[in-house]
């Protein structure tokens, strides 16, 4: 009986947070159902510390990067990056939808998923208006923002919430984890633009736009940075922040803390001078983050418990024991299955779980789990956290890609990049 309630209570919150009734944060719809298991006893307090021990570096290290973006987003910088490509590639479609995906690219590997998103998706919107671009064309360039987010999401530990919560699972520090995933991460990316310009080619060259034939239709990259101290600033911040990242094993410290220092010290600089609504950013942080990480572990922990999630560690069994190349390529499938149909932040403990329990594959299948995390859950719409965000930010601009249409665009770009990037991780540890 305990199992089947704690399927129905997955399943109910999975629901409330794909559909949002009455638009609420995500972290309204799964904290009733952690609460529920807590106060009926089917999870003690001692669970909570436990799921609490997992996710706070992650969810805290997201909040840092969060305010560290949106007080650079503020003072034009990432505008000011987007200017300097459109100026020099919008008379060339496809030269233009490959820059942008580049910074994408940039954006998803130093920052994280969820701010390329937020980032990206108003400046391809600008941009695609400014030029007068039939809506093909212009959805095109939309879903080259919201793929690459994610695809290229695995290569640093910081790139995605995900990342950090596999490697404290696994114990990886910040340097492990580039040595093993910058190579299938970096492929990735360049896997994505090749599958972008492969499948969109025809689409937008084929579409003629009558305005904005100049780089003077555009504003003056320089014109949208409001503060150049804070725009210098801004490079130093980034710089010490990724040395400290490489040093924080040396250090002892927690990448969150070094996250979070950074975001701090640009925020409080940003607020001294006035190139940064410093209240504004404090509001639109998502500090629910903490609530609903925590809160949809605790419902996942408790399917473990339960026994619901033996048949997918029954399954990875036989794929840990079958070689390398069937160890990658095929737990990468299932993983990537497991975060398309679940969502891969409740994903992510199920698979860590699952394969901690194995006998074999121990050091390969945590960096497979994180191809299949990242890559393999743009397969479907609820597949990501930035992907739901990307779909509704798109809704509120009148551009609406229904659920169909999503799945089947998305298995035709996704399946080519998965299997790509599994491809270089088996490279690597093969070589």
């Amino acid at each position: 009986m305990t199992l089947l309630l704690s399927v129905v209570l997955f399943a109910v919150t999975l629901v409330l947070i794909i559909w949002r009734p009455g638009g609420h944060n995500e972290a309204l719809y799964a904290a009733p159902g952690a609460l529920l298991l807590l106060a009926t006893g089917l999870l003690a307090m001692e669970d909570a510390a436990y799921i609490w021990h997992i996710v706070w570096n992650a969810t805290l290290s997201l909040i840092g990067i969060m305010i560290l973006t949106a007080t650079m987003d503020d003072n034009g910088f990432f505008r000011w990056a987007a200017l300097h490509i459109v100026r020099r590639t919008h008379g060339k479609r496809l030269l233009l939808m490959a820059g942008l995906a580049a910074f994408s690219c940039l954006i998803s590997t130093f920052f994280n998923n969820d701010g390329t998103v937020l980032i990206m998706t108003p400046i391809v919107l600008e941009v695609t208006a400014l030029i007068g671009m039939g809506i093909r064309a212009r959805i095109a360039f939309l879903l080259s923002v919201g793929l690459m987010a994610d695809t290229a999401s695995a290569t640093l530990m910081v790139s995605n919430l995900t990342n950090i919560l596999t490697a404290d699972y696994f114990g990886m520090s910040f340097g492990d984890y580039a040595r093993n995933m910058l190579f299938p991460g970096v492929t990735a990316s360049m896997a994505t633009i090749g599958v972008l310009l492969l499948t969109f080619g025809k689409t937008i060259r084929k579409d003629v736009s009558l305005s904005a034939k100049s780089k003077h239709d555009f504003p003056l990259p320089a014109s949208v940075i409001r503060n150049s101290l804070i725009f210098r600033l801004s490079w130093v911040v980034l710089t010490l922040i990724l040395i400290g990242y490489f040093c924080s094993e040396a250090l002892d410290l927690p990448v969150s803390f070094i996250a979070c220092g950074g975001a701090l010290l640009l925020w409080g600089a940003g607020a001294a001078t006035g190139s940064a609504d410093s209240v504004s950013i404090v509001r639109r942080t998502p500090w629910l983050i903490v609530v609903f990480a925590l809160s949809m572990n605790l419902i996942v922990y408790n399917l473990y418990l339960r026994g619901a999630a033996d048949g997918f560690s029954d399954l990875l069994v036989p794929v840990s024991e079958s070689g390398l190349a069937g160890m990658i390529f095929g737990s990468g499938a299932l993983f990537s299955l497991l975060a398309a149909i679940m969502n891969n932040l409740p994903a992510v403990l199920i698979s860590s779980l699952s394969i901690s329990g194995l006998e074999h594959g121990g050091y390969v299948l945590p960096f497979a789990s994180l191809i299949g995390m990242s890559v393999g859950a743009k397969l479907t719409p609820i597949g990501s956290l930035a992907t739901m965000l990307w779909l509704e930010l798109l809704r509120r601009e009148g551009v609406r890609i229904s659920w169909g249409q999503y799945m089947k665009i998305g298995f035709v770009l996704t399946v080519p990049i998965l299997f790509v990037a599994l491809g270089a991780m088996w490279l690597q540890f093969r070589l």
